[in-house]
This record gives C-alpha cells, structure tokens and sequence, in this order.
C-alpha cells in the first residue's frame, strides 16, 4: 500500500497535477448522522479545497456528475467516501474538490438520495476517483508518511 501511495504521490508531481489548499479536519464528530455528519458540521466553511491539472484529472478517470435543481440530489453509490469513521462526497466547485459532509435522505438500489448545506445546483459531485482524491487530500495535508521504511 505504501509503495502505491508513493506512485500516486510521485504521479501527481510529474504531471504538476497538484495545487493544494490546507484541508486538515479538526471536528470530533460526536454527533454524526447515520450516513454523513449533521447539516451544521459541513466541512467546507472557511476551507477552500485542493485543485488538480486536467491531466491528474483525465489520468485518473475522476468523473462527476452535475446537480441540478435545489435538492435533494439523487447520487450513484460510487460517489460515497467511506474513510474511518468519516462518510463524505467530493464536490467540485470553481475547479477546486471539496470533501462535503451530507445527510442521507433515501437510497434506492445504487443510487443515495443526499442533501447537503454545501451543495447547491450546478455543483459537480465525483461519482468516480473519490479514493484518488482522498489520496491527493491526505498527501496535501502532510499525512503521508517520510523517509525510507520497510
């Protein structure tokens, strides 16, 4: 796992496929919702994400899709990041990704009915690639590890 965590950090670098924005989370999350954090957790206020080159982006197959109307938005499953006890979409938004707390309204097969105060229509939500970009996040923030281990 290190040594693919490696190539995808060395990737990112050869392609200057990377601008990174401090993104650390600082909450305790003692209240999460069954699916997401409460709506007043939201990971984006005063955060601004991280931005890949469109070569990191078409390299990497990262897909999206674009929400339209007010919401809830319905989302394939694909699109859900489970890391820890974190559960969490990334959304793209003026060509920076963001991971976005939500609440699960429904889920009918594949497809996760979601809202979110983070989220507004024309928002672009990864349905592709989110553990690429937790990969990117976790890199940008100083969380891979250092030095030569075995």
């Amino acid at each position: 796992m290190k040594n693919f965590l490696v190539i995808i950090y060395t990737l990112c670098l050869v392609l200057g496929g990377v601008a990174f924005a401090s993104d650390e989370h600082k909450d305790e999350h003692k209240d999460e919702h069954e699916h997401g954090h409460s709506e007043e957790e939201g990971h984006s206020e005063g955060e601004t994400g991280f931005s890949l080159s469109p070569e990191a982006s078409k390299n990497f197959e990262l897909q999206t899709v674009q929400l339209k109307g007010k919401g809830p938005w319905s989302v394939i499953d694909s699109a859900v990041l489970y890391a820890g006890e974190e559960v969490n979409v990334y959304r793209l938004r003026d060509a920076k990704y963001e991971r976005i707390d939500f609440k699960k309204i429904s889920q009918i097969g594949k497809q996760i009915k979601i809202q979110s105060k983070d989220l507004q229509e024309n928002d672009h939500v990864v349905t592709q690639g989110v553990g690429f970009l937790r990969i990117v996040e976790i890199v940008s923030s100083g969380g891979m590890p250092h030095g030569h281990s075995h």
